[in-house]
Formats: structure tokens, C-alpha cells, sequence
């Protein structure tokens, strides 16, 4: 087609002048359009560092900030996506500021491992080098009261890809081991997933989605943290758990499982028939309730290759029994060290330990809150008294608090006699006197000590938050180089002792702890 020749003989038109209104119009959608612009870029650039998302409800909460995991067919291949994800979570890796490389890494060759569950990125990032293992708490089951197989993650595809590159780069001998987590409560459930209703289906099509993230993105392995279940998924669950563990282990993979904390039971022979179950379980520790009849600790040990018991929330951040007091003392992680070294090989075990406590009022209505390092600060710089060790019943009794400090004094029995490692703050706030237990560098030095007395694998922190105590980490530098002193291990006498009590005289029976608090729920604190 030939071009179009204008007309010489034509005379150009002269051109018109906008007037004042059109410019203003103009000028005013120019501006609408750059301030729209400009703010979408801003929030893509903010919150970059330092987010912490929480699982807690994530299936009820489903929106731009997770993605369905699903598979279509047994191929390995990239999970589609069938939920949007937003434009902040596909291009916050990419914008990260970067982390300067450590100048150490956790070394291999130590027999006592260090581990932790992390929902933030910012402090997986700072802190990698400390760590041989990290368990990144980015996974859920889909759906609430029934299940498809299917999994949540708060990370994008293009998040899971990079992080993994990232974590790497940092400390090349970490092994990334994810987190898959749900804690059954009223409106989600663990079903299907584990073959519930003889739905064998969906527990192999689960079991393929778990292999398939391994595989895809690079994972050591998986870690399975199902969390309060009733006593008639024992069996399934053991089953899903060994088909699980046969599939990873073909890939050259490891599988780590969170178990709820036990400590044995005194009365021999007792046993719990559990509707739906082919035999009884045997109640040999104290904790009957839900979640711990699910955990036959020797069973998954049998096929798992880290048991990480969730050694916290003895004292949960409610009122009732046993009221106010450390999340993890040392006399309740040497009963569950009874307990389990009996029944998991020492190389498997794993000890999951607080980074946080809790804050209560002593003798009014007020809520308990959390407390991190900051917190334990901002007590501290004001009026108080710390005790470390803390005594509990001496320290009321040093007050004249008994009639006073009802909501702490009403639970005395269960310190008679007992010292914790644990630091405690005590002081007035709000017209109400306040106990705050919290975790320092000082009660986790002791606490490691015990750990690799009785020659356990390693720890577990939850959770991993950049307020943490920083001095925490300078003693972790120290223990994941292998320089830290060391300790006596138990003699067998004693071992042997504490796994095998001498029978001792009836006495009064103990405070019993509540069997409906929520013990070892991972939710946001």
C-alpha cells in the first residue's frame, strides 16, 4: 500500500490553545494518577523487614497473603496457584535488603543440634548461621471442618523459591526443614488429610502435595506438627505418618514431627478405649487428655528422624489451674526427659523450648499478655523486684501476700518446694500487682545444660522473633561452635533411677493440671 502524500497546495491548519478549564482538568488527572501510583509502590516497599505472619485461623483468614498448595497429578512439578496472592508478597523478596554474610555457620559435627520454628523472615534471615536446622511456619491444612489434601502457605511460589536460595547463601549447611501445622479446634479439623471416614484418597493425595513442595522447592524435609487431636485419630494418623515418612525417605529426605510433652504416670496398667480404635491406649504418663493420647512417641519414632517435644506452656496464659508461673522449668523437662529417652533414641530427641513467658495480674481482673525481651525491658526500667532463681512460695510469704495475691497463692501446692531457673519480674501496674516470667540468657544456658546432660539430639526454639534476647544469641554462637564448656553427662544409676522410679509410699494426690487448656498450641502470643 503506497504511503499517503499530504497536499501541497493545502494549507495547514493553525493549531487550538487548551483552554484554562481543560488544563485544570488535565493537570488535576495527572496528578490523581501519580499520587495512585506512587502510594501502590509505597506499600509494596514497607513492611518489608520484620513482618510475623501468624497461622492462627489462617483457613478462616484466607485472602492476599496466603496460596493454596495443590497437585493435580503425581508429576513433580510447581503447585498451582489458585488463589491471588498479593502484588507485596510476589515482589518482597526481590526488594529485600540483603544480610551480610556471618562469619561462622553452625558446625555439623556437634552432637547437640540447635533448632527453631519461625514465622519471621527478618530474624531467619539474621540468625540462620546460629541454627543447623530451621523450620520456616509457613504451612496449614485447607479447609476448616473437612480436608482436600491440600495445603496454605504464607509464602508465594516465588517467596519459597528465593527465601530457600537466600537461606542458603547465608549458612549453605542449614537444612530447611518447613513446618506443616494445624491445632484441631471447633471449627478446623485434622480428617481426611490422615484418612479419617476411610477417605484413603485424600490421604495419599496429601501425602503426594507434602513430597511434591519438598521436591519443587528444594526442602532437607518436612515437619509435621498435628496438633490436638482426639484419641480416635491415633491410628490413622500413625498410618498417614509411616506412608509420609516411606515417601520422604525414598526421596533422600528427612521427617521431623512435633509431639505434645509427657511425663510418666505413676499408676501402672490403666488404659483408655477410644471409640474407633482396634485396641486401648496405655496410659503410662500423667497427661490423658487430647492431643498427648494421639502421640505414641515410640511408634514415630520408629519412622521419623527428629521428635521435637513441645516443651512449653505448663503454665498457659489463663487464670485457672495451675495458675501463674515459667513456661518451661527444669523439673517438668526432666519428667518429660523420663518419659521420652525410654522410648525415642537419643539422636532423634529434641527438646522445644520458650523464647517468651507470660505477664499476670496477682490480685485483680486483668488480662495476661505475652512477654519478649522488649517487654521484660520496659518492666524493668521502671519500679520492681527480680528473682532469679524464683520461689514462689517464699517470695509470698516474704510479702505477706497470701490473702492478697489470690490469683497466684491459690495455686501454691505446686511450687512447694521448687526453685525455678526461670527470672520473674514483680510490680504494680494499672492499680493491680503483676508477675511477669520471661526467658534470659541465664535460665537458657541452664536449660541447655540439662539437655545435654542426659545427651539429648538437640533443641528447638519457639519461636525464633527478632525480640529475642540478644544475649541468647551470643551464648548460641558459642554452643553451635562446639565451645561452650561442657557438661557431666548423667551417671546410668541415676538414669536408670529417674526412668525407673522406686515406687514411693501412696501421698496426697497433686494439683491435677487442666485437661482442656490448650498445652502446646502454636498460635500468635
Amino acid at each position: 500500500m503506497s504511503e499517503i502524500q499530504p497536499d501541497p497546495n493545502s494549507t495547514p491548519s493553525p493549531k487550538k490553545s487548551l483552554s484554562a478549564g481543560t488544563k485544570y482538568t488535565f493537570l488535576f488527572a495527572s496528578w490523581v494518577f501519580l499520587s495512585a501510583f506512587s502510594f501502590y509502590l509505597g506499600m509494596n516497599l514497607m513492611g518489608k523487614d520484620g513482618e510475623v505472619v501468624s497461622l492462627k485461623n489462617v483457613s478462616s483468614s484466607v485472602g492476599q497473603t496466603v496460596e493454596a498448595v495443590t497437585s493435580e497429578t503425581p508429576e513433580m512439578k510447581i503447585p498451582e496457584k489458585t488463589e491471588e496472592t498479593s502484588p507485596k508478597e510476589e515482589a518482597k523478596s526481590v526488594m529485600e535488603d540483603s544480610i551480610a554474610a556471618p562469619e561462622f555457620v553452625a558446625d555439623e559435627a556437634v552432637s547437640f543440634r540447635a533448632s527453631a520454628w519461625s514465622t519471621d523472615w527478618t530474624a531467619m534471615k539474621k540468625t540462620v548461621h546460629l541454627y543447623n536446622e530451621i523450620h520456616p511456619f509457613i504451612y496449614t491444612l485447607r479447609g476448616g471442618l473437612s480436608n482436600n489434601g491440600e495445603l496454605i502457605s504464607t509464602w508465594s511460589q516465588t517467596a519459597r523459591k528465593e527465601r530457600v536460595a537466600e537461606l542458603r547463601a547465608l549458612n549453605p549447611k542449614v537444612k530447611i526443614i518447613p513446618t506443616i501445622f494445624r491445632w484441631e479446634n471447633p471449627k478446623e479439623k485434622i480428617q481426611e488429610d490422615i484418612g479419617m471416614g476411610g477417605r484413603t484418597d485424600i490421604r495419599d493425595k496429601h501425602i503426594q502435595i507434602i513430597v511434591n513442595e519438598v521436591m519443587t522447592y528444594g526442602y532437607d524435609g518436612i515437619d509435621i506438627d498435628y496438633e490436638g487431636m482426639s484419641c480416635d485419630k491415633k491410628e490413622k494418623f500413625e498410618e498417614f505418618f509411616a506412608l509420609l515418612a516411606k515417601e520422604i525417605h525414598k526421596k533422600g529426605r528427612l521427617i521431623s514431627v512435633a509431639v505434645h510433652p509427657k511425663t510418666p504416670s505413676e499408676k501402672k496398667g490403666k488404659e483408655l478405649a477410644c471409640r474407633g480404635l482396634s485396641k486401648p491406649i496405655v496410659l503410662d504418663f500423667r497427661e490423658n487428655w487430647r492431643g498427648p493420647t494421639t502421640h505414641d512417641y515410640a511408634f514415630l519414632a520408629k519412622h521419623a528422624d527428629r521428635v521435637k517435644i513441645m516443651a512449653y506452656e505448663l503454665h498457659p496464659r489463663k487464670y485457672h489451674n495451675p495458675g501463674p508461673g515459667p513456661q518451661a522449668p527444669n523439673v517438668w523437662l526432666k519428667d518429660i526427659i523420663a518419659y521420652a529417652k525410654k522410648r525415642v533414641p537419643t539422636a532423634k530427641l529434641y527438646m522445644a523450648i520458650p523464647t517468651y513467658g507470660y505477664d499476670w495480674a496477682l490480685n485483680c481482673k486483668a488480662s495476661a499478655k505475652a512477654v519478649y525481651h522488649s517487654d521484660a525491658q520496659r518492666i524493668r526500667a521502671g519500679a520492681h523486684k527480680k528473682h532469679q532463681p524464683t520461689d514462689i512460695n517464699q517470695i509470698i510469704a516474704q510479702e505477706n501476700k497470701v490473702a492478697n495475691w489470690r490469683n497466684l497463692s491459690k495455686f501454691s501446692d505446686i511450687h512447694k518446694n521448687r526453685a525455678y531457673e526461670d527470672p520473674s519480674l514483680w510490680y504494680s501496674s494499672g492499680g493491680c500487682d503483676r508477675v511477669a516470667f520471661y526467658m534470659n540468657r541465664k535460665a537458657f544456658e541452664e536449660k541447655m545444660n540439662l539437655l545435654r546432660k542426659y545427651d539429648l539430639g538437640g533443641f528447638s526454639f519457639w519461636q525464633l522473633v527478632t525480640d529475642n534476647d540478644p544475649e541468647i544469641n551470643d551464648y548460641l554462637s558459642l554452643l553451635v561452635q562446639g565451645k561452650v564448656p561442657p557438661v557431666a553427662k548423667v551417671s546410668e544409676e541415676e538414669l536408670n533411677e529417674m526412668m525407673n522410679p522406686t515406687p514411693k509410699p501412696p501421698v496426697d494426690e497433686p494439683v491435677k493440671l487442666s485437661k482442656t487448656k490448650d498445652k502446646t498450641s502454636k498460635k500468635q502470643l
